[in-house]
């Protein structure tokens, strides 16, 4: 049982965003920056006690980049804080929770945000709101290197706080009126007891810097009612105060010293004294207040994905990775110096095709930059430059073709057309189409008969032209695809598409002419039709024209038309009915014909 719960800080979750790579050992004071609408190089309109920007160009809470918020839980059984006492050179807390009315250390929200000015400086800025206003406030600004596991909004119970040397304190008291004093105060761990700021043992909060009179702070309390642009609404006198601070002034950071901080939370004192108890909080929210370079590696694959393995020298840490499509991997707290990174394809990878394409970097920051060779970027971190490069690897598809016949068979001289598909190609497919024609049956070599060549468009490809053919046999049809930047070439089967041309069918008719003789006509069979006609007579004694003619002539044909028997001397003596019976021998591009026995007849009677 807790019993009766005194007013205490509320946590939420915190995060660590990032770390100190080198931390000083004091804070070395720098010249004093003269009190101004804004701290000297930077913009924020820290002092003016508002949220909204009063001259055109500045920042303020409304508008300024990077800013992170921290929400405390309402005032109720669900609320916690510090108890038993607590004190901010406590490292060794305890969490309780329970009803705690409204008061003057009652917080509701807190705002932090930094910035690098174009100088260099490294800029804090901080703002608070508490629920109501009884005169004074007493409120201090835990900045710490790294997250306390387990220290959530909901922890009950002892806590150990995750104080690393060199974590940061900024204490804000306001005493109901005019300016409010800005102090900043360092985490101690080793070294003399006389650091420490108000006890006489380490660890402890030591080596404190007033910030307001050093001129390295500014800070402003609202006198009166504002509009509160993030949450909505207003806030009455009192309940808003706000505070820039010029980091590098005030020698937290130092000139080629990477210097992090990660986690950010606010807490209410019930006194001016630095030895009070601790109160309400506001649970630690993730920040990044760095003076550090970053080194950042993206990824980006065309046409397909894989995993990309990654080398680097310069103690990046990891010093090997692997990345896919979209992937990221990103260092921050880089010090100055040489680093590379370097892709490395496999063997497989190379037989699949994968390419680099290309490589692309950006770099800000004075004495920060770099170069390209091949897979590998080399980088010259300068202090506080921002890197970013990325990796594009290009693969083609490998699409297939396939063809279809308009017709098959086709009779000799009858137009048809090849039609092809492509499958497995990008949707925006260009290039070109080649259809080939060859004589023969799986055989795609030769004369070229057709040789179509057509456009494709967003994968999209005509058919061939028409063509037809004069002479009979089997013919082999093939496409080939160009390809294009993002598609390989590719080929049809030879023996998938086999076009059958057919031979032509003539037809035949007879003539009765004196003496006796025969007319043979042959239509229907191609202009160059060879072979030859066969006209052949039998007497009355042969009906079905089935014995050796009593008369026969071949004579050769050339393409269609008339052919005629030559008799002169032949006579049909026997009375009776004689009947022709002619063929036509066809060739290699016309099949035979043949007149029916006794279509052309004539009959001698006695007289």
């Amino acid at each position: 049982m807790h019993g009766r719960r005194t007013p205490k800080t509320r946590l939420r979750r915190w995060l660590v965003l990032g770390t100190v790579c080198t931390v000083t050992a004091g804070l070395s004071l720098l010249a004093p920056t003269l009190a101004s609408a804004n701290l000297t190089g930077s913009t924020f309109e820290g002092n003016d006690g508002n949220l909204v920007v009063n001259t055109t160009g500045n920042t303020d809470w409304a508008n300024v980049a990077g800013r992170n918020t921290g929400i405390d839980t309402p005032s109720g059984s669900s609320d916690n804080a510090f108890g038993q006492g607590t004190k901010e050179d406590n490292a060794a807390t305890s969490v309780v929770d329970g009803s705690i009315p409204p008061n003057k250390n009652d917080l509701a929200r807190f705002y932090e945000a930094s910035e690098q000015a174009s100088g260099g400086a490294i800029y804090l800025y901080l703002g608070w709101e508490r629920l109501v206003n009884i005169g004074s406030a007493n409120l201090d600004f835990e900045i710490n290197q790294h997250a306390t596991t387990g220290f959530t909004a909901s922890t009950t119970g002892p806590v150990a706080l995750n104080r690393t040397a060199g974590d940061l304190l900024v204490t804000y008291d306001f005493g109901g009126s005019g300016t409010p004093t800005l102090g900043l105060l360092k985490w101690v761990t080793s070294g003399s007891n006389a650091q420490c700021f108000s006890a006489n043992a380490l660890p402890c909060w030591g080596n404190r810097v007033n910030l307001t009179t050093a001129g390295f702070a500014e800070g402003a309390v609202n006198t009166g009612s504002i509009a509160e642009p993030i949450a909505g609404g207003n806030l009455g006198a009192g309940l808003f105060g706000e505070a820039a601070i010029n980091l590098t002034a005030a020698g937290v950071f130092q000139p080629g010293v990477c210097t992090a901080f990660g986690s950010t939370f606010l807490k209410s004192r019930s006194s001016s004294s630095f030895t009070a108890e601790i109160k309400d909080f506001i649970a630690p929210q993730p920040v990044s207040i760095s003076n550090c370079g970053s080194i950042t590696i993206n990824k980006v694959t065309e046409n397909g994905d894989s995993s990309f393995g990654y080398t680097t020298t310069g103690s990046l840490s990891p010093s090997t990775f692997s990345l896919t499509n979209g992937g990221q991997r990103a260092y921050s707290n880089v010090s100055s110096g040489s680093y590379s990174v370097t892709e490395n394809l496999t063997t497989a990878q190379t037989t699949a095709g994968w390419t680099l394409k290309s490589l692309s970097c950006t770099s800000s920051g004075s004495g920060t930059s770099t170069s390209v060779s091949g897979p590998t970027v080399n980088i010259t971190e300068g202090f506080g430059g921002v890197v970013s490069c990325t990796y594009t690897n290009h693969i083609n598809n490998s699409p297939t073709i396939a063809t279809v016949l308009s017709k098959n068979p086709v009779n000799i001289g009858e137009a048809m057309h090849d039609s092809s598909t492509l499958s497995g190609a990008t949707a925006s497919a260009i290039g070109t189409v080649t259809y080939h024609a060859y004589a023969g049956a799986n055989t795609c070599s030769g004369t070229d008969l057709l040789n179509s060549q057509v456009t494709v468009a967003n994968g999209i490809v005509p058919d061939s032209a028409s063509i037809s053919f004069d002479t009979a046999g089997t013919y082999s049809f093939q496409a080939v695809y160009s390809g294009d930047a993002n598609n390989n070439g590719a080929t049809s089967g030879c023996s998938t598409e086999q076009l059958v041309v057919n031979k032509a069918q003539p037809t035949v008719a007879t003539a009765q002419n004196l003496i006796p003789n025969d007319t043979f006509t042959l239509s229907g069979a191609t202009s160059g039709a060879g072979g030859t006609v066969t006209m052949s007579l039998y007497s009355p004694t042969d009906a079905t024209c089935s014995g050796p003619p009593a008369l026969t002539q071949t004579v050769s044909v050339s393409g269609n038309g008339n052919y005629a028997t030559t008799n002169t001397t032949f006579i049909a003596s026997s009375e009776g009915t004689w009947r022709w019976a002619s063929s036509y021998s066809g060739d290699s591009n016309n099949e035979a014909a043949t007149s029916s026995c006794g279509t052309e007849r004539f009959t001698i009677a006695n007289s």
